[in-house]
């Protein structure tokens, strides 16, 4: 195939998720929280858009006149990656299921500037995507799956999967990294984790050593392995909401009318929280999180979050309290303070678990 993604692959950190093309919601078979991209009913990918606000990982160029006489991927590629996958991976140094990148494909436009001589970019003249996933492409080497929105303007607004031998070919025999190219890009190679840490401090997230409190388990379960504490800054946090970080974190099966004064709701604990209440403990560790997706008519449109900073509660002034009534306008966000009184007074009931409201087992 000629130009078709042997993915040089992307990580960036940024400030959304993708939004999606203008196709009718009847036609989605959308699986939740396999990742944040979306299917037809046919089984066809649809185009991501805002992908440009996600981590962007590099440009490879493999230009005609160094490959005479004409090179398989001529143009600039412009790799992305979504923001939660790039947490992930920066954190554990795999590629989570789910995994989303894409490859915006831009001409040679010149090869000359007033800087001097070399390769600068034309229009943008086509798009790529990869995604792995375990549930659609059960049979596909390493689940990765390839697509082509086209080579040219306007692009498709829906693709097909290419065929095995397609790429996944050329990416199981050379690519370093789990069938990604990540020898070409060294945003990838500096950021592979493993060992919980995250290196690139762009999205403000950080691990906490564990904190030893009466009750709390040695060690925590697999199940709740990811301790990730979200930035308690208000614009910071809003922009690692949008990443979906917390989305890999124990949570409720499904959205359900909320016990206080929110429209519906989604309930998230990171792992010191989870575990801290599977333990029953009546004062949670430092960096115990919770995070509500809230929803009105099915429609996801902002969150409440609950931050751990001081050992002792306090009636709620130890807790960081959060409220946006919109995932992107900074103005609509109503809450973002320690001991918030408008959340302590709700949250600050005789026999909850310091003042986390939701419980434990998550429904």
């Amino acid at each position: 195939m000629k130009k078709i993604f042997p993915i040089l692959i992307v990580i960036g950190i940024v400030l959304m998720g993708a939004s999606f093309s203008n196709i009718d919601e009847n036609q989605l078979s959308y699986e939740e929280g396999i990742g944040d991209y979306k299917f037809d009913k046919d089984g066809n990918l649809i185009r991501p858009e805002g992908y440009r606000k996600w981590i962007y990982i590099g440009t490879p160029i493999t230009p005609n006149d160094k490959n005479p006489p004409e090179a398989a991927f001529p143009d600039f590629h412009n790799v992305y990656i979504h923001p939660g996958d790039f947490a992930h991976y920066e954190e554990t140094g795999k590629f989570r299921d789910g995994t989303i990148l894409i490859k915006e494909l831009v001409q040679v436009g010149s090869t000359k500037a007033v800087s001097g001589n070399g390769y600068f970019m034309g229009d943008f003249i086509g798009l790529e995507a990869t995604i792995k996933d375990s549930k659609r492409f059960p049979n596909e080497p390493g689940n990765w799956s390839y697509f082509s929105f086209g080579h040219s303007y306007p692009l498709a607004e829906t693709a097909k999967a290419f065929p095995t031998a397609a790429c996944n070919s050329c990416h199981q025999s050379s690519a370093a990294d789990d069938f990604v190219f990540t020898q070409y890009y060294p945003v990838l190679s500096a950021a592979k984790g493993g060992d919980g840490k995250m290196r690139s401090g762009a999205q403000g997230a950080i691990t906490p050593k564990q904190i030893n409190t009466d009750g709390m388990k040695a060690a925590m379960s697999e199940q709740f392995a990811d301790k990730t504490v979200p930035p308690t800054e208000k614009d910071m946090l809003l922009t690692w909401l949008n990443g979906m970080h917390y989305k890999g974190w124990y949570s409720e099966k499904g959205i359900h009318q909320s016990f206080g004064p929110h429209d519906d709701v989604k309930v998230f604990y990171n792992g010191t929280l989870a575990t801290s209440m599977e333990t029953g403990n009546k004062n949670h560790p430092i960096g115990s999180t919770s995070v509500k997706e809230q929803y009105k008519d099915g429609k996801h449109y902002g969150w409440s979050v609950a931050v751990k900073k001081e050992e002792e509660s306090e009636g709620g002034d130890g807790w960081y309290w959060f409220e946006t009534l919109d995932r992107t306008d900074k103005e609509k966000i109503v809450f973002s303070k320690i001991g918030e009184q408008a959340c302590t007074g709700c949250h600050n009931r005789p026999g909850n678990k310091d003042l986390i409201l939701s419980g434990y087992p998550l429904n």
